[in-house]
């Protein structure tokens, strides 16, 4: 007898798994063939959860007996070759249906077979409505009461006796340490057995034990638990299903004992309990003082089970001694953030401008004064476990080829801008320098400055100005530059920062975006120039051949460092190492496609740059000063430091959004003053300007970051756990790109062919798109819509509504566009006020259009 189980995977496709009793084998199909060739109707679907079995009442179809649900039993699956194709084909917590293909088969007997294929050992009493022909449904044989209770987490800080308890437990850990069992029997049985052998003196009689935690003896349902309770993007309440904590009151016991367990794989305990990594068993005596009792001790592990950091820290164990270690360590860190938080409270949300008084600098010093407890830890945290060494060490890598191939690019565009006067070495000494003076005194050194195309209209505008009105150009372009400085600095002395806190999520993500477009546009720019001027025979200059290589390098780097950077999401190998894997997808994808352009292809001659002047680092003496030069200079500075301010200040406030859990704070006022000195350096010696930039700094972030995987109705979805908020990676980055500066132009980097850097901008350009929600709802036009993710402004708002805000969205996104792809460099020169207008038009405009409440779930933190 065949029976088949229809469920969907993680691409809603909807699948049947046929199941062959008589051979023990199993085949996935398409759910479509199936109905269509072995049953005459549509069947029931909404039966049985992934590693949950339910049999229940029949209804009749046809000649089919379709298993509908009434009565939930939690196995640990069906069997145990159905369980590895259910993993093989990635299914999640879905929907499925379980049926008989027999139409003469008995349903009590099926029942008995279910059980028998799970094992004798793990079998449960599946009672099984009466037989269709019988009238009446089941009688009620028993009641069960359920008490909920939502508890306050643990203190402690203020309650001394927490403390207490957890130094007990620290001094004689009883770990039982990635144990592979999946049944809360045999998991609770040897967690028992484990402390009964620590402590020979007690006499523990497992039974009577595990009798006193469940119910229910033939599904093991446990009578008192306790787990974390969170808020998920749907702005509904649930439990955290990675960690369960079991209260146990026992005559046989006289003083409180815990127990914990880290299990190899993921448990299924039931609803909102079904990824289970961590287990703590807590066992009192059944007569105890309020502060001692189970509940107040279960409430202590509890409390430090729900910190995200120390789960992932704990899961990084090797050995149940390291556990231990790691255990203590992290108890202490949350200890002394509780103290810290008590003598000054930071919050990201009030650091921008909530301050009621006001004088000149007193932002700025109040960023210093926050930031610089902080400042010998930015250079000493992730630097002591190997752990952290090998994720600093990819993030330094990653940083440097997503800077230093830029700056080529760069350095060729400003080299034609200004006929070779900013060249490609001096793109990259100003990124080398820049870079070092805002790692050793930036406040929030996670930012990334460079140079940006809006900078490189700028500078075409000076040079085209100087040019026709006979003015020295690095007179003029220092002018500009210590104006723009000169801006920069005042806003910072004055808080105009404090404006940022009306920039919203949505001009953020529509900026990032902007971004994105216009690294992809320069590259199909640069494609069709190249097949403009090669492809064609009818001349010598013509070259098919490098046309179509340069297609290829530029596609090649973008394909191969997405699919390595997808590596990530892979069922090969570990977690740890798929992450480590795709870390180095930039450099892989370019080192590959440069060797492919340059060596294999040598016969087809590729663009490079080329240095004519080696020694550009030198002061650029001035020229003859004019009023007219003064004031023209002025005009643009301002507009310059506009860009630079608003620029820097949407790159800022993209990395300290809540999402990715930096702890330091931010330093908004400060990073201005930092960048405005560095420009002022940059302009006098001839260099190219520079801020904080995107994407490059929110992946320099994400690079830093622990990540860890969350399933929420089937929707998976990746959650920041931890970041390395550390100098080095920016640090040492660019001193490597100031050695690259001194020893490696012109060769071996002029082998990079150019196609391989506008590919780079391409990969960045998709790469960022991961964590933007206007791009997630802009796909969302084009899904079906019982497709749809079950994130928070899907559950929140009326589908007409999503699209129409993010129908606003684009209107400001092709304004944006239109100003700065423009034929007019004048015109470009708006570009800055014209994004500066976006915020108040969220803020004025966009309400009359949508509703506040709508507003709140679409552009919310």
């Amino acid at each position: 007898m065949n029976r088949i189980l229809f469920c969907h995977d993680r691409s809603n496709q909807r699948l049947a798994l046929d199941i062959d009793e008589e051979h023990g084998t199993d085949n996935v199909t398409d759910a479509e063939n199936v109905e269509s060739t072995t049953f005459s109707n549509p069947l029931v679907e909404d039966c049985i959860s992934i590693g949950q079995l339910e049999v229940c009442s029949t209804q009749e179809r046809g000649s089919d007996q379709v298993f509908q649900e009434e009565n939930s039993h939690k196995t640990d699956g069906i069997s145990r070759g159905t369980n590895e194709k259910l993993n093989h084909i990635n299914l999640y917590p879905s929907t499925c249906a379980v049926l008989s293909a027999n139409s003469d088969v008995n349903i009590s007997e099926t029942a008995a077979e279910i059980s028998g294929e799970i094992g004798e050992e793990k079998s449960r009493t599946y009672n099984v409505a009466k037989q269709v022909e019988q009238d009446g449904p089941l009688e009620c044989h028993s009641l069960s009461y359920t008490s909920r209770k939502l508890l306050p987490l643990k203190h402690y800080h203020n309650e001394a006796r927490a403390m207490k308890d957890i130094q007990k437990f620290l001094s004689n850990p009883i770990i039982l340490f990635r144990i592979e069992t999946s049944t809360v029997h045999d998991i609770v049985a040897e967690m028992i057995t484990k402390l009964s052998s620590e402590k020979p003196h007690l006499k523990l009689k497992t039974e009577n034990i595990i009798a006193s935690l469940v119910e229910d003896r033939s599904d093991y349902k446990l009578m008192e638990i306790m787990q974390g309770m969170k808020t998920n993007d749907r702005g509904e309440c649930q439990t955290e299903p990675s960690f369960v904590t079991i209260l146990c009151s026992s005559n046989e016991v006289t003083e409180n004992h815990v127990v914990m367990c880290l299990v190899d794989n993921p448990v299924n305990l039931g609803h909102g309990a079904e990824e289970i990594h961590f287990i703590a068993l807590v066992l009192s005596p059944l007569k105890e003082k309020k502060i001692k009792c189970a509940l107040e001790v279960a409430r202590t592990y509890s409390t430090l089970l729900a910190d995200v950091k120390l789960r992932h820290q704990l899961k990084g164990a090797t050995n149940p001694t390291e556990f231990a270690h790691i255990f203590e360590l992290e108890v202490h860190r949350i200890y002394t953030e509780e103290r810290a938080s008590e003598e000054k409270s930071i919050d990201h949300h009030q650091d921008l401008g909530d301050n009621k008084k006001w004088c000149f600098g007193y932002d700025l010093l109040n960023d210093i004064r926050r930031r610089a407890p902080h400042y010998l830890s930015d250079f000493t945290e992730g630097v002591k476990t190997c752990a952290g060494i090998q994720k600093i060490t990819s993030t330094i890598i990653f940083l440097f080829f997503s800077l230093i191939i830029p700056c080529i690019a760069f350095g060729v565009l400003f080299s034609s801008l200004t006929h070779g006067i900013i060249d490609v070495r001096k793109v990259i000494l100003s990124q080398a320098l820049s870079g070092l003076l805002f790692s050793i005194f930036g406040g929030q050194h996670l930012l990334v400055i460079r140079t940006t195309i809006p900078l490189t209209i700028f500078t075409k505008v000076i040079y085209s100005i100087s040019d026709e009105n006979e003015m020295d150009f690095h007179t003029f372009y220092a002018l500009s530059g210590l104006w723009t400085s000169l801006f920069l600095a005042v806003s910072s002395l004055t808080g105009l920062s404090n404006l940022m806190r009306y920039c919203s999520r949505s001009t953020e993500e529509i900026f990032a975006l902007f971004v994105s477009i216009a690294f992809t546009v320069d590259a199909i720019k640069f494609i069709a120039d190249e097949f403009d001027y090669h492809f064609c025979f009818d001349s010598e200059e013509c070259s098919a051949a490098k046309s179509l290589l340069s297609l290829l390098l530029l596609l090649g780097t973008v394909l191969i460092g997405c699919e390595i950077y997808n590596f990530r999401y892979s069922p090969y190998l570990t977690a740890a190492k798929r992450s480590l894997v795709a870390d180095y997808a930039l450099p892989v994808a370019v080192l590959l496609m440069a060797f492919t352009g340059s060596w294999v292809f040598r016969k087809v001659e590729m663009g490079t740059f080329h240095d004519d002047n080696p020694t550009n680092f030198v002061f650029e003496e001035w020229g003859e000063l004019t009023t007219g030069m003064i004031f023209g200079s002025m005009g643009i500075g301002f507009m310059q430091g506009l860009l630079i301010f608003m620029d820097q200040n949407i790159a800022a406030s993209v990395i300290n959004s809540p999402s990715y859990r930096l702890k330091k704070g931010p330093a908004y006022h400060l990073d201005i003053m930092v960048v405005a000195i560095i420009n002022a350096i940059m302009s006098v010696f001839g260099l190219p300007l520079v801020h904080g930039a995107l994407p490059h700094s929110p992946l320099h972030v994400r690079a830093l970051a622990d990540v860890e995987e969350q399933c929420d109705h089937g929707h998976v979805s990746e959650i920041i756990v931890d970041v390395k908020e550390t100098r080095v990676t920016t640090f040492v980055c660019h001193i490597l790109i100031w050695i690259s500066a001194l020893f490696l132009i012109p060769k071996p980097l002029n082998y990079i062919p150019i196609p391989v850097l506008y590919g780079l901008f391409v990969f960045l350009a998709i790469v960022a798109l991961d964590d933007l929600e206007l791009w997630e709802r802009l796909l969302l036009v084009f899904t079906e819509q019982n497709s749809y993710p079950p994130t928070h402004y899907i559950r929140k708002v009326p589908q007409k509504m999503v699209h129409y805000f993010t129908l606003v969205q684009l209107i400001q996104l092709a304004v944006l566009c239109a100003v700065s792809f423009s034929g007019y460099p004048y015109l470009k020169m708006l570009f800055p006020a014209f994004l500066a207008l976006m915020i108040p038009i969220r803020l004025k405009l966009v309400p009359k259009l949508i509703r506040e409440q709508y507003l709140e779930a679409l552009d919310g933190q």
